[in-house]
């Protein structure tokens, strides 16, 4: 986060370099995200029914009665940052971008300002970048600085709203699980012990420093991976209608009652669905054909050079990126690999993928795994059961499908909702 990368020098587990910082800003925030927490946390229950039932469930309706194609991008993007606030500093404490469009738009406008193509400048050439602007030449667009300073603003009102509702919980006046900020308390607690004698803004940076790498993956990760998984399903009826099936037949469908005097359904625990096979291959084969975009880059050891993949003599200290796209789509692992199947995850039927769970690499391995492996798997269970439980979806064809890069401002997923009877 510019917050703590430059402007205060600041880490998180992102930009930690060694393996010792990156395992103590990992270990802060690790306990919350595994599987068993996760599927154990009435936090996390709670807030799941009042994102999905009671916000995005009523806007898909809306947008199902005004007989318009829905842009699928910005609406999932500004669901996930709902989700994963809410999760990170409490249901209150958290955005509300599904409720409020503009407000949506402008963060939207903000980040990609701000996480512009020519901060390429600053991140991979530092020094030459500050001598270039020593003689007057800036390499970033003048939008940048106010967009970053919008964000940090932001990122520290969460965090004020979050220290407010600790404080609430720490004087049992917080009845209901999804207002506790779980990921804040325990990423503060941490801090207070990493950082002692440490002044308070220094810790309060330090805090929303790790936490705004996690809610980021609500627009590079999740937001844009979620997409493309519910536009290929629109595309596909015949697995839109398979998912639907499962869902029923397992008696987890999550139908939201047009009467809002009837009661909202009670979701099904987490590992029912994580039980549902066609539900799995469909988020697998989604991972496979849309991971995230951008490199996985690591440092060769300092003390060494290496080999890696064939190539050898990599001396000591080198960046190597590993693309996960290359990695998905190479011919010689996957039968068709430009082409969205979920049964290729299906073992016994008829059509089979060369590859297997072990190929498939979109949260990377080892120690720097995506912490958030589990929750975006959670997330995007309860969404698709949601959404596909209450609503029939048809991809609209408007021509910008695959002519600008994958989530790009210029990107343009659409679909229309049809609400399903009761």
């Amino acid at each position: 986060m510019e917050i703590a990368n430059i402007s205060n020098r600041r880490p998180n587990s992102f930009c930690s370099l060694t393996k010792n910082d990156h395992s103590v800003h990992r270990r802060r925030i690790s306990a919350v995200y595994t599987k068993s927490a996760l599927f154990g946390s009435p936090q996390l229950a709670s807030l799941t029914e009042k994102v999905l039932l009671g916000r995005l469930v009523p806007k898909l309706r809306e947008q199902a009665s005004s007989h318009r194609p829905t842009e699928l991008l910005e609406m999932t993007y500004s669901l996930c940052l709902d989700y994963i606030s809410a999760f990170l500093f409490g249901y209150s404490s958290g955005s509300n971008f599904l409720q409020d469009e503009s407000n949506a738009r402008l963060w939207l406008e903000h980040y990609e300002q701000r996480f512009c193509k020519e901060s390429f400048w600053p991140q991979e050439l530092p020094k030459a970048t500050q001598m270039l602007k020593s003689v007057g030449i800036d390499m970033l667009p003048k939008e940048h600085l106010p967009s970053k300073q919008y964000l940090e603003r932001w990122m520290m009102g969460l965090c004020d709203k979050a220290d407010a509702a600790h404080l609430r919980a720490d004087q049992g006046n917080v009845k209901d699980p999804a207002e506790t900020p779980v990921v804040y308390q325990k990423v503060k607690e941490a801090v207070e012990v990493n950082l002692k004698g440490a002044d308070f803004q220094t810790k309060k940076l330090e805090i929303a420093s790790e936490l705004f790498d996690h809610m980021s993956a609500a627009r590079e990760v999740l937001g844009l991976v979620l997409s493309f998984t519910i536009y290929y399903i629109s595309q596909n009826q015949p697995a839109q209608e398979r998912l639907r099936s499962e869902i029923r037949s397992a008696s987890l469908s999550a139908v939201v009652p047009d009467n809002r005097d009837e009661q909202n359904p009670t979701l099904l625990s987490p590992r029912s669905l994580d039980r549902l096979p066609f539900l799995s291959a469909v988020l697998k084969e989604s991972f496979r054909m849309r991971p995230n975009s951008t490199p996985l880059p690591r440092i060769t050891p300092h003390d060494r050079s290496v080999s890696l993949a064939g190539v050898h003599d990599i001396p000591p200290g080198t960046r190597v990126n590993a693309f996960q796209w290359f990695v998905h789509r190479d011919s010689r692992q996957w039968d068709q690999p430009d082409s969205w199947m979920p049964e290729r995850w299906l073992h016994g039927e008829d059509v089979e993928g060369k590859g297997d769970e072990g190929v498939l690499w979109a949260f990377g391995s080892g120690p720097r795994m995506c912490v958030g492996t589990h929750l975006t798997q959670y997330m995007m269970r309860y969404v698709i059961a949601v959404i596909f439980s209450n609503f029939s979806l048809v991809a609209i064809n408007d021509g910008s499908f695959g002519r600008h890069p994958p989530g790009s401002p210029n990107d343009r997923l659409m679909v229309k909702f049809e609400p399903l009877s009761s």
